[in-house]
């Protein structure tokens, strides 16, 4: 890897290349240390890191544990079979509020008909 895209008789004209920018920001955003330990590890200045991360898009502006994405094992199978289960028991239950709202309609328009009243507003009165 790479540490500078390109170099200056400077140090601080040295331009970080992007794969160690990342590198740097994985190490940090995925390791136990803090973000003075990695600044110190990696010999970049202070606040470099933060400058960083806001860079690709994560918000250092309070510290917070990142948790990583838990592996996929049989309890999930669990979990989706009871989503699909959800999932179905919610689509009957939609499928029954159309009957409902269908027959509520059929209702009211019978009503009409046999009383000779409005009773539904017109969408365009005030």
């Amino acid at each position: 890897m790479e540490r500078y895209s390109r170099t200056s008789p400077s140090k601080w004209q040295s331009q970080y290349s992007e794969e160690f920018k990342r590198f740097v920001c994985n190490d940090f955003l995925t390791g136990t240390l803090t973000k003075r330990e990695i600044e110190n590890k990696y010999n970049i200045g202070h606040s470099r890191l933060t400058y960083w991360l806001k860079e690709i898009g994560f918000d250092y502006s309070k510290p917070s544990i990142v948790s990583l994405p838990k592996m996929k094992d049989y309890t999930n199978k669990l979990a989706d079979k009871e989503a699909e289960e959800s999932v179905s028991q919610l689509k009957k239950e939609l499928q029954e509020t159309r009957l409902l709202a269908e027959a509520y309609r059929k209702m009211i328009e019978i009503a009409e008909q046999e009383f000779k009243i409005k009773i539904v507003k017109k969408s365009n009165t005030k």
